[in-house]
């Protein structure tokens, strides 16, 4: 038998020896070098590696310059006044700054809180007259704030002690209310065995008369003053149980209830918080059941109303529920959106409350004591000069209502802010320990600055309300691009090109062009710059875009993006607060920057609630000294070194 062949010696003479090629390919190269050295022309090298280098140079001097341009929010908001501490009562105001200076929460935020509580306190045992103008002393007040910015302690803080008097006061009557169960308890039996005996003819007339109309008595109620989570219908009930409530939340359940109906299609009852504003009759009959029909009448009928809610909230409802604009719900309500200090606060500093503390509780609760133990409502009325005062001041406030005026959007808010401004003069009156009969024109002057705030504050709520459709989705499209952004800090150092976003965000964005809006507004206010091509040039096949980031856009939160705010370069809060230092712009944060120390501060570049980044080659700080915007990038070979920098 003949012996096979291997099959790479078949073909030897078709492909040869792998040493052979391999020594042929080094031949090729070699030669390659050989022919490329002897083609060099090292002034042409030469002039690449300096127009690189220039390129190079040009390219972080427009970073430089940049990042020296302050950028703008997306979203203009106007600028709001801060709630003035200093008219409130000694006793309020000292606990106002402490509280507001140990939680770091806004002043804003806790003075609103003391309005309700002194509002819940006298709601019921008084009234306030200018003229022939009357008004009752409860009052419907809101503070806005994100999640996270520190309501709930201080809701505590301010609410905290007059909900403790509420259960004293409990306590001390819980014998009483026991009692007075058991003998409705007994009274309604009775008057059952007797309905059996009358029938039979073993209980007299008289006798069935006298126990049917004992039984017919309501059945007894604890003392309640504050409530918290509760309907409509819940709501009238208590109303002709108590006559006078308060209903404090942190929350929006009650919004929830009642716009969030609306918005759907439901028609809720709103009349009830319509009607127990202005201190009105409520009558509500309803079908019943075997009894027969049910009917409930509160004769002036008053709830005070504190809520601490997110923005959102208020803007989505003020858009999604007309009616009750329309019927003026939203405009009972007293407005303050305060400056945000999430990002700013340092745990560290947090102390326990002081004398301040003591004071106000004690102080609440002589005045709660004070009112309760008054047989009849105390009738206050304004001095001819404070009732000059206050005319003139609602004169000048309805001349602004005029079309094209700048507070005709508040024609629905503008009276109860008049009435509610009136009803705070009462209260001072009342918290500064007198029982009137006359408020001065001191104590209106000090009511009036607070309307003022209201005006304002109200004001920026319609604007934010009253946004436009195309606006809001621009500015939601941008702040989806800004998210992103934050979410790969690398971008930081490379930048970034816009069909990357679009691979992120293929929810928010069908194609690539879709985003040229959104990034045109963060072009127009200073985030972003393009680095190689142009906003044209986004969806081109074959066109490089390239776009750099502004570092503000990691030293500054979403919102402070979004809305406005100024970046503290210190997370330590003063030793003490001016108690006229608060809010300068709509949900924004507060900080300027401090005034010692260098001026260029290294500002830590990290999520909010995040570990500080340590990705390899992304920088952990970066320098965002404030400068003048400018017109052009210049060019940098007419800068003297000193100017470019020794990074350049």
């Amino acid at each position: 038998m003949t012996d096979s062949v291997a099959a790479h010696d078949k073909y030897d003479f078709i492909t040869p020896p792998l040493a052979e090629r391999a020594a042929q390919a080094a031949a090729n190269i070699a030669q390659r070098d050989a022919e490329r050295e002897a083609n060099r022309d090292p002034a042409t090298e030469r002039a690449f590696a300096e127009r690189v280098s220039a390129d190079e140079m040009i390219r972080q001097a427009e970073i430089r310059y940049r990042e020296q341009v302050q950028p703008t929010p997306l979203a203009e908001r106007p600028e709001l006044p801060p709630w003035p501490v200093h008219v409130l009562p000694g006793w309020v105001a000292d606990h106002v700054i402490d509280t507001a200076q140990r939680l770091q929460v806004p002043h804003d935020l806790c003075a609103q809180l003391a309005v309700g509580a002194l509002a819940a306190v006298a709601g019921g045992h008084g009234t306030v007259s200018a003229g022939h103008w009357r008004e009752t002393l409860n009052l419907y007040l809101w503070c806005a704030m994100h999640s996270g910015a520190g309501k709930s302690p201080a809701e505590k803080a301010m609410i905290g002690p007059l909900r403790a008097w509420e259960r004293a006061r409990q306590s001390a009557h819980a014998d009483d209310y026991t009692l007075d169960v058991a003998r409705w308890k007994a009274a309604q039996k009775k008057a059952a065995d007797d309905e059996k005996g009358f029938a039979v003819g073993s209980v007299s007339e008289e006798a069935f008369k006298v126990s049917v109309l004992a039984a017919a008595a309501p059945r007894p109620q604890a003392y309640r003053l504050t409530i918290d989570d509760t309907t409509p219908e819940r709501l009238v009930q208590l109303l002709g149980a108590h006559q006078r409530l308060a209903l404090i939340s942190t929350e929006a359940g009650m919004l929830d209830s009642v716009a969030g109906a609306f918005s759907t299609g439901r028609q809720p009852n709103v009349d009830v918080y319509l009607k127990a504003w202005a201190g009105e009759t409520i009558i509500r009959d309803r079908k019943g059941g075997d009894d027969g029909p049910e009917a409930t009448v509160v004769d002036d009928a008053l709830l005070t109303v504190v809520l601490t809610i997110q923005p959102t909230v208020v803007e989505r409802y003020q858009t999604t529920a007309p009616e009750l604009r329309g019927r003026g719900f939203f405009a009972r309500f007293m407005p303050s959106i305060p400056t945000s200090l999430v990002g700013t606060r340092s745990y560290g500093d947090m102390s326990a409350p002081g004398p301040s503390a003591d004071r106000y509780e004690n102080e609440l609760h002589a005045l709660a004591d004070r009112l309760t133990g008054l047989l009849m409502a105390v009738p206050l009325h304004l001095d001819a000069e404070a009732a000059a005062e206050f005319f003139a001041w609602c004169d000048a406030l309805e001349a602004d209502l005029a079309p094209g005026r700048p507070l005709d959007v508040l024609h629905d808010a503008a009276s109860k802010i008049r009435s509610s401004t009136l009803r705070l003069a009462g209260l001072l009156e009342l918290a500064d320990g007198r029982n009137g009969p006359t408020v001065g024109v001191d104590v209106m002057r000090r009511a009036l600055e607070v309307g003022h705030y209201w005006v304002a504050h109200a004001l920026a709520m319609e604007s934010a309300a009253g946004c436009d459709e195309d606006e809001f989705e621009l500015v939601t499209a941008a702040t989806q691009i800004v998210k992103w952004i934050r979410r790969h800090p690398e971008t930081l150092e490379h930048g970034f090109v816009p069909r990357e976003i679009h691979n992120g965000l293929r929810r928010h964005f069908r194609s690539v062009e879709d985003m040229v809006p959104a990034l045109e507004l963060l072009r127009d206010r200073g985030w972003i710059w393009f680095e190689v091509g142009s906003l044209a040039d986004i969806g081109t096949r074959g066109v490089t875009v390239r776009v750099r980031i502004h570092s503000r856009t990691f030293a500054l939160g979403v919102q402070s993006i979004t809305e406005g705010g100024r970046m503290r370069t210190s997370t330590r809060m003063p030793n003490k607060r001016d108690s006229s230092s608060s809010s300068s712009s709509i949900h924004t944060r507060e900080g300027p920057p401090s005034t010692e120390g260098p001026p260029d501060v290294r500002v830590v570049v990290r999520e909010p609630g995040s570990e500080p980044l340590e990705a390899p080659g992304v920088p952990t700080t970066v320098t965002a000294p404030p400068a003048e915007p400018i017109d052009e990038i210049p060019n940098p070979f007419d800068l003297d070194a000193d100017e470019l920098g020794d990074d350049l």
